[in-house]
């Protein structure tokens, strides 16, 4: 079985970014500034009623159609791009001549298929699962061995999840490589490939994630809300532990709440420049994941022609 090269394609991920910056550019701008626009202009008044909503909780349902609209724009135009970039990645076709690309054609359709399927069987399994774990979470305050097994549970189904999304991860080159929905084949060409891949995504995406985080608090500057802090855990006089615990987390989760609406005032006068940096970085993300994903498809399956 073929391993992927994890420094061979991270180094072939930013080498596709930077050497083919102009084909990125020329492919990729169309949707990902559609996808933009649509965040900008109706994201500002949808982080006003998720500011509202917290003291009336009434507001955020009024907005839910806009959130909803604004991702389902998000999604489709990065599926376009990632389309895009994904067969310059693999087949080598860079669309010369092409300098506005919006299309929806059967790649597109497929991997929004197969990721709103996907999409679905995590939704029932997070609720299939948390509700198994919460019965014996509520079983553990009698046995406490109980309390044990469920701790130990969670851990392997989080493993499990992770690795089965590293098997499925080359989904997306596959579908345009191959013309198919990518999953079976995603899981046949990984097998042991799950830590190669982690290692590539890791390495890929750590540098831009810390980039995009010095950005973020940068822009806020003196605006930055202070973090929330976790209440003393010590029990009061009389106090048993776990009701002690118990307090602490509520508080915690309230103050965790008022951070959040804080950060959110403090991004709202920000918002055109969160845009245009949200745009920039769907660029360059968009880019890399083509090219390290791409790559690594290409690394064991070989090269495709169109």
């Amino acid at each position: 079985m073929s391993k992927i090269p994890v420094l061979g394609t991270v180094s072939r991920a930013y080498g596709f970014l930077l050497g083919e910056f102009g084909t990125i550019l020329r492919l990729a701008w169309a949707p990902l500034l559609l996808g933009a626009a649509v965040s900008y202009f109706y994201g500002g008044p949808a982080i006003d009623a998720t500011i509202d909503a917290y003291a009336n909780p009434s507001a955020a349902a009024a907005y839910a159609p806009v959130q909803l609209l604004i991702g389902v724009v998000g999604f489709v135009t990065g599926i376009m791009a990632e389309v895009a970039l994904l067969r310059v990645v693999v087949f080598g076709d860079r669309m010369p001549g092409l300098f506005v690309y919006l299309w929806l054609g059967g790649g597109e359709f497929r991997l929004i298929i197969v990721t709103m399927l996907l999409g679905i069987a995590v939704i029932a399994g997070s609720i299939a699962a948390g509700l198994v774990f919460g019965i014996l979470a509520a079983l553990s305050g009698g046995i406490p061995v109980i309390g044990v097994v469920v701790a130990i549970g969670l851990i392997v189904v989080v493993c499990v999840a992770i690795w089965a999304a590293l098997r499925l991860a080359l989904i997306a080159p596959v579908v345009v490589g191959e013309h198919s929905l990518g999953v079976e084949r995603s899981w046949e060409i990984t097998r042991g490939n799950a830590l190669h891949i982690l290692g590539v995504l890791l390495l890929t995406f750590a540098p831009l994630f810390i980039l995009s985080v010095v950005i973020f608090f940068a822009v806020l500057g003196g605006d930055t809300p202070a973090l929330p802090h976790f209440p003393d855990l010590t029990p009061g006089e009389g106090a048993s532990a776990a009701a002690s615990s118990k307090a602490a987390a509520e508080a915690f989760a309230k103050d965790v709440e008022r951070w959040q609406i804080d950060l959110l005032k403090a991004m709202r006068p920000h918002w055109l420049t969160f845009s245009v940096l949200n745009f920039f970085g769907n660029l360059i993300s968009t880019a890399l994941w083509a090219g390290a994903l791409g790559s690594a498809y290409v690394a064991l399956v070989g090269e495709r022609k169109a």
